[in-house]
């Protein structure tokens, strides 16, 4: 992940970019161009960075100049619930100022939260500086809200930290106090920090400054030293580093926290949103396309059940029409047949398939043969040929063993050798 951090300020313009890994920064480049250079405008500098960093998440800094800041009594951590109240809590208080700004929260030490605005048409007028340009932030935030990121690490007490256009105090490294410096006065910095120091009964012990900032102060002012996390950014080069500190505490909010923003309801950030909705609206095209697959699998699955079932009627119809050629069309076929066939396993005192296997054990396995078999229910006739006439004394013998009675009869000589004959049987017991 890539990030940009603008920032136009009274004389010049600023851009750094950072990429972010694994929760770290790297410094990748920074310019500063001076606004005093009339062949150099602000359109040009962007035109340079555009094509390299569109798909950067681009951090927009706001002059001081536009920011409303008022210290309430809101004992809220959550940001989110913060902002819903903010409105009802300075209603009185800023209708003179602004009929319809955009809020943000920021907690403070002892139970207070810094309530900022501001005024709608200057914030998308900087929003659209960028977003022409094909830069369109996804944070727009004022510089001084982010810098507890830059305190050194052994940091107690209270200390004050400045850029000469604005001040913020921490306590034990817990925001306290924020205020923009009035660009007139004498010295508004020390009148606001002996302020503070009274009103909460607090001592700044440490004035730092960051970065180029001329400071008007009778009070000892220290360099900002660098950070362990400053330092591994920008590897080293602790030129760079200096100059940068503030953009690079934004963009490590960026990737760490939840940074102060002002791209709230109507200015609300919404590339991310335009990603979201093309992603959603190709997995809802596949997912439409996946279900009138499994409608046309579906559909193609009862067109070949319905064949199957087709073909199988008409299987057992022109079954049925062989078996009983005769007869009138049927309510039932399926039904009729099982009648039929149960019809044949039991008839009388036994069944067909045990009559027939009384033949097939007086045939043996003597090469005679039996066609032409009929049954009534008591009687059996048919006819059959063998080898010789003894044959057929073998198989009447071996037959009236199984039957009631058994004839054979028309016994003749066949042109092929073999004898003819044709045989007449009862059941034992008489049959039905």
């Amino acid at each position: 992940m890539f990030i940009t951090v603008i920032q136009k300020k009274a004389e010049e313009f600023i851009l750094s970019r950072y990429q972010a890994r694994r929760g770290s920064l790297r410094f990748l480049k920074g310019v500063s161009h001076q606004l005093d250079d009339p062949e150099t405008g602000v359109e040009e500098i962007l035109a340079t960075w555009a094509d390299e960093c569109q798909s950067d998440r681009t951090v927009l800094v706001l002059p001081p100049s536009l920011l409303s800041l008022r210290e309430i009594e809101l004992p809220i951590a959550d940001r989110k619930k913060g902002r819903e109240l903010l409105p009802l809590e300075l209603k009185g208080e800023m209708a003179s100022d602004c009929d319809d700004p955009v809020f943000d929260a920021l907690p403070l030490s002892g139970g207070r939260t810094a309530a900022l605005w501001v005024r709608p048409e200057q914030l998308a007028a900087e929003i659209r500086l960028l977003s022409d340009k094909g830069l369109d932030p996804e944070i727009a935030t004022f510089s001084m809200f982010s810098w507890r990121e830059l305190l050194p690490e052994n940091c107690e007490g209270a200390v004050a930290l400045t850029d000469g256009e604005s001040i913020a105090i921490y306590l034990d490294r817990k925001p306290l106090f924020f205020r923009v410096l009035p660009g007139s006065g004498d010295r508004p910095l020390d009148t606001t920090i002996t302020a503070v120091e009274l009103s909460k009964g607090i001592a700044v012990t440490t004035l730092f400054t960051i970065g180029k900032s001329v400071v008007r102060s009778e009070r000892e002012t220290v360099p900002l030293p660098l950070n362990k996390a400053l330092e591994a950014a920008f590897a080293g080069d602790a030129a760079a580093a200096s100059d940068l500190a503030a953009h690079f505490a934004m963009a490590r909010e960026l990737v760490s926290g939840e940074p102060v923003n002002l791209r709230r309801g109507a200015f609300s950030y919404r590339k991310n949103s335009d990603k979201v909705r093309k992603k959603l609206r190709l997995t809802w095209s596949l997912l439409a396309l996946l279900l009138l697959l499994v409608f046309l699998e579906a559909g193609v699955r009862y067109y070949i059940a319905q064949r199957d079932l087709s073909s199988l009627d008409s299987s057992i119809s022109t079954l049925y029409k062989g078996v009983f050629p005769t007869r009138k069309k049927p309510v039932d076929e399926v039904a009729e047949l099982k009648a039929e066939i149960r019809k044949l396993g039991v008839t009388g005192t036994e069944g067909v398939l045990a009559i027939l296997k009384k033949l097939a054990d007086a045939k043996g396995d003597d090469p005679r043969e039996l066609y032409e078999i009929e049954f009534d229910g008591s009687q059996i006739t048919g006819k059959g040929y063998d080898r010789s006439a003894q044959g057929v004394s073998e198989f009447r013998s071996k037959a009236a063993a199984l039957f009631g009675s058994f004839e054979v009869s028309e016994i003749k000589s066949r042109p092929d050798g073999t004898v003819g004959f044709a045989f007449r049987g009862t059941l034992k017991g008489g049959g039905k």
